[in-house]
């Protein structure tokens, strides 16, 4: 990114840190995406934060978590989770009026929101550490505290993403645009259509049987920091409502086949897992690639990585699935 581009970001950064009790920040922008991120530095206290406004690089990822209610809410959950002490996360940090959502209106912006998080040190993974099969299977326990928080707390009606039936059918319906566009053929999205329309039936088996909570929504491997105390799920910006297993389906998909195991081993020591449930995982995999594709579908600029995943997906992986062969390991 150019310099005036990233001065013109730091430039609403310390606008915004101007809400907060920060007196003296030292900020470096991050990256611009689902949201504009800073990493800010309180050379006063010798605090780090992670500050957030809320603008999408692309419309197609705007949605409902962008909205005052659904930050509010995002900020109920990661309260919650800090409260709850089951797992490390980013908690929220209050503005000089107590509030824990900032409104911000930037000259090139416009309306948005903002939130300050507190900043967890370490590594981001990359899965080349040393001790990388440890860290995996306390993934996998990381999880399962996660989804044991959903299944144990009383919560209120939250204003955030729902991952159900509905999802696959708006997906089913946008995604037709990827023909037009030309990033897959009209077979291919065929393909596409009846897999999904696989998985709504696997959600219905699955309707009732408390596998329905609050979810993380976007594990990768950007999502995760190793840190001193283990590795810590961070980024729950998609975080709403979904099957449990739709985590266990994005967490698998960005582990390498030798690691998927260990992965669900530890998840299986914190939770009661049945691994006759790989078929479902399998689904949610699917449902979390299609759902990704729809985030950029629209814009010309970066959806062309879509072309070369579907062609993969679709001709092998898809075909598989709806034969009935376990594709866990290798999607």
């Amino acid at each position: 990114m150019e310099f005036n581009i990233v001065n013109d970001m730091n430039h609403h950064a310390a606008e915004v840190l101007l809400l907060y009790s920060i007196t003296d920040p030292e900020i470096e922008f991050i990256r611009h995406n689902e949201n504009i991120t800073f990493k800010v530095k309180d050379k006063d206290s010798n605090r780090t934060y992670l500050l957030r406004i809320h603008k999408p690089a692309t419309a197609g990822l705007f949605g409902i978590q962008h909205t005052l209610e659904g930050l509010e809410s995002e900020m109920y959950i990661l309260l919650g989770l800090d409260h709850s002490n089951l797992l490390p996360v980013q908690k929220p940090v209050a503005g000089r009026l107590g509030q824990f959502v900032t409104a911000y209106t930037g000259s090139e912006l416009g309306d948005c929101y903002a939130t300050l998080l507190e900043w967890i040190e370490g590594a981001v993974l990359t899965l080349e550490e040393e001790n990388a099969p440890q860290i995996v299977f306390a993934l996998g326990e990381r999880l399962a505290e996660l989804h044991r928080f959903s299944r144990e707390s009383v919560h209120p009606a939250l204003s955030r993403p729902v991952y159900g039936a509905e999802r696959i059918d708006i997906a089913i319906e946008e995604l037709q645009y990827g023909v037009e566009a030309g990033l897959y053929s009209e077979e291919h999205y065929g393909i596409i259509r009846e897999v999904l329309e696989c998985v709504k039936g696997q959600l219905r088996e699955l309707d009732g049987q408390q596998e329905w909570g609050i979810i993380h929504a976007d594990v990768q491997l950007g999502n995760i920091i190793v840190a001193p105390e283990g590795p810590c799920y961070i980024d729950f910006g998609f975080s709403g409502y979904g099957y449990y297993l739709f985590d266990l389906g994005s967490a698998s998909s960005m582990l390498p086949s030798e690691f998927r195991h260990t992965f669900l081993e530890g998840y299986a020591s914190k939770t009661n897992f049945q691994y006759e449930q790989l078929r479902y995982i399998e689904g949610q995999i699917f449902m979390d690639i299609f759902i990704s594709y729809l985030f950029f579908i629209h814009d010309s600029n970066r959806n062309g990585w879509i072309k070369e995943n579907a062609a993969k997906v679709c001709i092998s992986h898809c075909r598989d699935f709806l034969s009935g062969k376990q594709v866990f390991y290798s999607i």
